[in-house]
Formats: structure tokens, C-alpha cells, sequence
């Protein structure tokens, strides 16, 4: 049984996308950390940091979404997701490091503050904050893009599901990614796959409510 603890339009997507693409069976437990369930004492035993997401596998246990798709795609990606000798395994690890690093927490505080939360909570500096954030490493990654298809090796991997997953809601958030000319073909490449088409765009429009 493989279970993935955590909420839809969350990074729980991320999850969801690899497990489409690689043909994974999959439940999903609606753990919400909006109304206090990370905290739960049944959902610190699997992950103490009280964060989704969780993989639950036959009763092995693994958080953070970086390591779950890392996991997912070197256990049955057999070479498609996955790296096909210890160098392009190194690229996409460095990949995948680079997007959790440096894009993910700015993307998801310019998603927050653009529209996830509600008005009340939102702020403009914290907006503007995030978006220079962005900026420098939105240019590294549309640099190396440059006449590319794909992150690493020419073709689709578990790096460019998870950078384009980040980067696809900054995209629904309205964020302007026109100035980077390589970057946004890629991402639309990687969006538009048929595992990815299949998800619906679930996290179009999401509005967080306040907490009670």
C-alpha cells in the first residue's frame, strides 16, 4: 500500500505528478495543515516536523518532496525519470537541490501573498520580497535552458518535474516569466504532459482560508 499524507495544492502535487508519470497506485490521506492536523500526534510519528508531504510505503516512512520524488523515480523510474549513469545522476541531483533551495520558498511566499491567502494577511513587501528573490536564480536556470529541451540529458526527469511543478504555480499566480526566453518553452513542455494535463490544474486559484 502507498499512501501520501498530505493535501492537494500543496506540494503534495508534486508527489501526485510522479506517481502519474510513473504509473504508481496511490492513496491519498487528507492530512490539513489548516486546521491543525500536521500536529496531530499521529501525524508527528511520521514526520516530526509536523510538514507535508508524507510517503507512506509498506510501512517505511519518508518526508520532504525533494527526497520522495528523488526516491519514487530512482526505485521505478528505470531510467526514464531517472539518471542512466552516476554523472547525470549528480546533474540531476544538483537540479533538484538548486529548485529547493533557491526557488521553492520565494515561489511559494509570491504564491501566498499574490492571491493564496486571504486579503487581510497578505503583504506587499513580502510580495515584493519574493519576486527579487526569484529573480537571479529564474535567470541561472533560463541560462542553462538555452538551447536545451531539458534540464539534464536531453530529455525529461525528476528535475524538471520538480523545478516546473514550483514554477508552474508561479506562472497560475500571474507571476511574468516573458523576459525569459528559454525558460518558459521548457516549462510549457513540461506542463503540458499528459500525467501532468491529467492532474486538472487543481491548484488553479487557490484561496487559503483563516485559520479559526
Amino acid at each position: 500500500m502507498r499512501i501520501i499524507h498530505g493535501i492537494p495544492y500543496t506540494r503534495v502535487n508534486y508527489i501526485i505528478w510522479a506517481m502519474k508519470e510513473l504509473g504508481l497506485d496511490y492513496e491519498i490521506n487528507p492530512v490539513n495543515p489548516m486546521k491543525g492536523e500536521t500536529k496531530m500526534p499521529e501525524h508527528l510519528a511520521r514526520n516530526p516536523n509536523g510538514l507535508i508531504p508524507v510517503l507512506e510505503e509498506d510501512g517505511f516512512f519518508l518526508w520532504e518532496s525533494m527526497a520522495i520524488n528523488s526516491y519514487l523515480a530512482k526505485k521505478y523510474g528505470d531510467g526514464l525519470l531517472w539518471a542512466t549513469d552516476p554523472h547525470e545522476e549528480a546533474e540531476i541531483m544538483q537540479w533538484c537541490v538548486f529548485g529547493s533551495v533557491n526557488i521553492d520558498k520565494p515561489a511559494v511566499n509570491y504564491i501566498l501573498h499574490k492571491q493564496a491567502l486571504p486579503e487581510e494577511m497578505r503583504d506587499e513587501n513580502s510580495l515584493r520580497s519574493a519576486q527579487e528573490d526569484l529573480i537571479p536564480f529564474l535567470k541561472v536556470l533560463d541560462g542553462h535552458l538555452a538551447h536545451k529541451e531539458y534540464l539534464v540529458g536531453g530529455r525529461f526527469t525528476i528535475a524538471d518535474l520538480n523545478l516546473s511543478a514550483m514554477l508552474d504555480y508561479l506562472l497560475k499566480s500571474r507571476f511574468d516569466l516573458s523576459e525569459y526566453k528559454s525558460l518558459k518553452p521548457w516549462l510549457a513542455r513540461c506542463v503540458e504532459r499528459p500525467a501532468r494535463i491529467e492532474m486538472g490544474g487543481k491548484h488553479e486559484n487557490v484561496k487559503l482560508k483563516k485559520p479559526s
